[in-house]
Parts: structure tokens; C-alpha cells; sequence
């Protein structure tokens, strides 16, 4: 049984990253993982629809990229929310603050982090954002395979 399963132990909280930049998503993952997170990495949009359908447990955040090919971030989050609307989202980008990006309206409990980011500030950002939720029961959610 994995520690995710195990009735004895602690939760892990599940994260889908989704970047296209493989060096900031390789060392963002390190980081979510050094940190306990169980972490789903997807270099794209379609590939993170094809790990959101097929992974049997809860994802409680998805962190993604804004800015991204074929389509951006608010729009996999948009998709993915008609499967499933109970994961909290981090919108990240790397686009001046100027650009407009980073003003946007991000309704709660979504959040925001410009790139670069520290280590320190990703992870109480995250946190921040996972305590506004409850860890979700992996065992209680029905998923179809696609």
C-alpha cells in the first residue's frame, strides 16, 4: 500500500505541474517534492488532461503556467474544472507584472506567483493555498480512464 493509501499515514497532498519550460519544471518539481508533495509533472496542457484523467487519486493543486502553446493556463484550468472543480489552482508566469497578467482576477482560493520565484515563497504560497481546503480522500473520487 503507498503512504497515500496507508491509513496510518500522513496525507499527501497531490500537485499537477504543468510547465513547458523543462528546466523550471524539473527544478520546481524537486522542490514540491522536497517538500512532501506527491507531484504530477505535465509538459503541457494536453498532457496534463491526460494525467488528470488518469491518475486514480484526488489532485488538490494544479500549478501551471499562464503562457503556454495550443492553450494557456486558464483555459486547462477552465477545462479541467468541468471534470472535477474541487482542486485549488497557482497560476504562475513569467511576463512583466505590467503586462496585466498578474492583475487578473484569480477568485479564491486561486493564487498567483510571478518567475522567478524563491524556494521559500513557492512553498508558503502553496501551503497558504492547500489551507484553504480540506486533504482530499483519495478512495472517494470516481475517475474515468481516457
Amino acid at each position: 500500500m503507498s503512504p497515500r493509501t496507508s491509513p496510518n499515514a500522513p496525507t499527501t497532498r497531490t500537485i499537477l505541474l504543468v510547465e513547458d519550460e523543462s528546466s523550471v519544471r524539473q527544478v520546481t518539481r524537486y522542490v514540491l517534492e522536497s517538500a512532501g508533495y506527491l507531484v504530477l509533472e505535465a509538459n503541457g496542457p494536453e498532457q496534463a488532461i491526460r494525467l488528470f484523467h488518469r491518475f486514480e487519486g484526488a489532485i488538490d493543486l494544479i500549478l501551471t503556467d499562464i503562457v503556454m502553446p495550443n492553450m494557456n493556463g486558464s483555459e486547462l484550468v477552465s477545462h479541467l474544472r468541468q471534470i472535477d472543480p474541487g482542486f485549488i489552482t497557482v497560476f504562475m508566469s513569467g511576463y512583466a507584472k505590467g503586462s496585466g497578467l498578474s492583475q487578473q482576477s484569480f477568485g479564491p482560493p486561486d493564487r498567483y506567483i510571478q518567475k522567478p520565484f524563491s524556494t521559500s515563497g513557492l512553498l508558503a504560497l502553496v501551503a497558504d493555498a492547500l489551507s484553504t481546503a480540506p486533504a482530499r480522500e483519495s478512495g472517494t473520487e470516481i475517475r474515468v480512464l481516457v
